[in-house]
C-alpha cells in the first residue's frame, strides 16, 4: 500500500509539473490613447505647453513567486483618468507566506504518505512513530513544487513595475499640471519558477502657462 501511494504522489507531481510546464509563457502588449486621455485642457493653445516627458523603463523580477526587486515605494503614484495598467501592487509578505504554507502542506503529505519505519520485533515487524520521511525533509522535498504553484499564483513582476512607473511619474515631474496620452508597452515572461517583466512608459505632459 506505501509503494502504491508513493507511486500515485510520484505520477501527481509528475503532472503538476507538466501542466505548468505548457502554461508557461511570455507575451507582449501595446497600450495607447487615441486622443487626449484628460480634456480638462480647456484653454487656448497659447495658455499652456506641451511636452514629452522622459520615458521612463521599469523591470521587475520573481522567483517562486516573490519578488526580487527593493521595497516598493511608500507613495504610490496616481493620475486620474489614466487606463490600462494596475496601480496596486502586493508587499513581498504574502507571497512569502504563501510559499511558507504550501511547502508545509505538501512537505506535511509527503512525509505522511511514506508511512512509518517498522522495527523487528521477535514476533514480526511493526510500525514504530518514526516516518520514513522525517517532516522537515518533507519540507525540503517539498519546496520546489510549492516554488512552481506559487509563481502561478503570484503576478507580482508586472504589478510591481507598472506600480513603480507611476510612482516615478509623479517623483519625476512633479512640475506638470496634466498629464496626457499614455502609452505603454509591456513585455511579461513566466516560466516554471521564475517571471519577469519590463514596462515602457511614455507619456506628454502639459504646463499651464502664469501670468507675470
Amino acid at each position: 500500500m506505501k509503494n502504491l501511494n508513493l507511486i500515485k504522489m510520484r505520477n501527481n507531481i509528475f503532472y503538476c509539473i507538466l501542466f505548468v510546464t505548457m502554461c508557461s509563457c511570455s507575451s507582449s502588449s501595446k497600450i495607447s490613447n487615441g486622443a487626449y486621455s484628460d480634456i480638462s485642457l480647456n484653454l487656448d493653445s497659447k495658455d499652456y505647453t506641451i511636452t514629452r516627458l522622459k520615458e521612463i523603463n521599469k523591470e521587475e523580477k520573481a522567483i517562486f513567486g516573490i519578488p526580487t526587486g527593493k521595497s516598493l515605494s511608500k507613495t504610490r503614484g496616481m493620475v486620474v483618468r489614466f487606463n490600462g495598467v494596475n496601480l496596486t501592487a502586493s508587499k513581498k509578505i504574502w507571497p512569502i507566506l504563501s510559499m511558507v504554507g504550501l511547502s508545509v502542506a505538501i512537505g506535511t503529505g509527503i512525509s505522511t504518505i511514506s508511512g512509518f519505519k517498522k522495527e523487528e520485533y521477535y514476533d514480526g515487524y511493526y510500525p514504530t512513530d518514526r516516518l520514513n520521511i522525517p517532516y522537515a525533509f518533507g519540507i525540503a522535498l517539498a519546496t520546489p513544487i510549492a516554488g512552481i504553484l506559487n509563481n502561478q499564483i503570484w503576478n507580482g513582476a508586472l504589478s510591481r513595475a507598472a506600480y513603480e512607473a507611476n510612482a516615478q511619474l509623479l517623483r519625476d515631474n512633479d512640475d506638470i499640471d496634466v498629464f496626457l496620452n499614455p502609452k505603454y508597452e509591456f513585455e511579461t515572461s513566466k516560466g516554471i519558477f521564475t517571471q519577469k517583466a519590463k514596462i515602457n512608459f511614455r507619456v506628454m505632459g502639459a504646463k499651464i502657462k502664469t501670468d507675470n
